[in-house]
C-alpha cells in the first residue's frame, strides 16, 4: 500500500490498480522496449486520472459538508469515503457530480496542453477528438516526440472514457449515485441501474470488451439483490 496526503485528504492506493492499469494499456502485448514505455505513461495518465477523480468527491464533500476525507484507489478505480461531513440531499448530489467533472478536467487541460506543444490548439484537439476514438493520423506527428505526444493522448483517452464510464446510470457509479440523490423511490432507482446494466452488459460483449462487461455483470446482479431488499 502507498499512502500520502494530498490538499489535507488521507489518500491509499492498493497495488491491484498498477495491475489493471497495466493490463487497460496493454501489458499482456509488450514485445518492445518502447511498449513497455507506452504501457508506464499510461499507467501514470490513469492514475492521475483517477486520483483527480476522487480528490474532486473529497474536496467538494469537505467545502460541503466539513469533514476528513478519506480516497482509496484499487481495483478499476477509487472510493472517497467523509462519513463525519454533513451533506443535504442536493449537496451530495454535486459532490458526486464533481469527480466526474474533475477527471473530464484533466482531458481538457491535457488537450490544451497539447495544443500549445503542437504549435495549434485546432490540432492538438483535433488529435484529442480522433485518438479518443482509436484513430489518430500519424502524419501529423511527425517531428515531435512520440512519447511526449502519446502521454497526453493517453490522459485525454482516460479522462474521456472514465468520466462517460462513471456517468452511466448503474448504481453505485456516480451516474446511479446521482440518481439515487434525485429520486425518492430506491426501488424504482435499482429498477432503472439493473435495466441499463443488462443493457451495457450486452453491447460490452458485442464489441468484445469483456472488463467492463463483467463490471456490467456484477453490478447487474448487485442491483437486482439491492431490488430484491428493498421495498419501496
Amino acid at each position: 500500500m502507498i499512502r500520502f496526503t494530498l490538499f489535507g485528504v488521507q489518500v491509499s492506493i492498493h497495488p491491484t490498480l498498477w495491475i489493471t492499469l497495466a493490463l487497460l494499456g496493454g501489458g499482456c502485448a509488450v514485445s518492445q522496449v518502447a511498449d513497455v514505455l507506452a504501457v508506464c505513461l499510461f499507467i501514470i495518465a490513469g492514475f492521475v486520472c483517477l486520483l483527480a477523480h476522487e480528490m474532486g468527491h473529497a474536496l467538494t464533500s469537505r467545502a460541503m459538508g466539513g469533514g476528513h476525507p478519506e480516497v482509496h484507489l484499487a481495483w478499476l478505480g477509487g472510493d472517497c469515503v467523509n462519513e463525519t461531513a454533513r451533506l443535504t440531499r442536493m449537496q451530495g448530489v454535486l459532490m458526486t457530480a464533481a469527480g466526474p467533472l474533475a477527471s473530464l478536467l484533466v482531458g481538457v487541460v491535457a488537450a490544451a496542453v497539447l495544443g500549445l506543444y503542437v504549435g495549434s490548439m485546432g490540432l492538438g484537439f483535433f488529435l484529442a477528438r480522433h485518438f479518443v476514438f482509436g484513430v489518430v493520423p500519424t502524419e501529423l506527428l511527425e517531428g515531435y516526440p512520440a512519447m511526449a505526444i502519446l502521454f497526453f493522448l493517453f490522459l485525454i483517452e482516460v479522462s474521456f472514457w472514465w468520466t462517460i464510464l462513471n456517468l452511466l446510470p448503474v448504481f453505485p457509479l456516480d451516474g446511479g449515485q446521482i440518481m439515487h440523490g434525485l429520486m425518492r423511490s430506491p426501488r424504482q432507482m435499482h429498477t432503472i441501474s439493473l435495466v441499463a446494466a443488462v443493457t451495457l452488459l450486452l453491447m460490452f460483449i458485442s464489441l468484445g470488451m469483456w472488463l467492463v462487461a463483467v463490471l456490467m455483470g456484477a453490478l447487474a446482479y448487485l442491483n437486482y439483490r439491492m431490488r430484491e431488499n428493498t421495498p419501496y
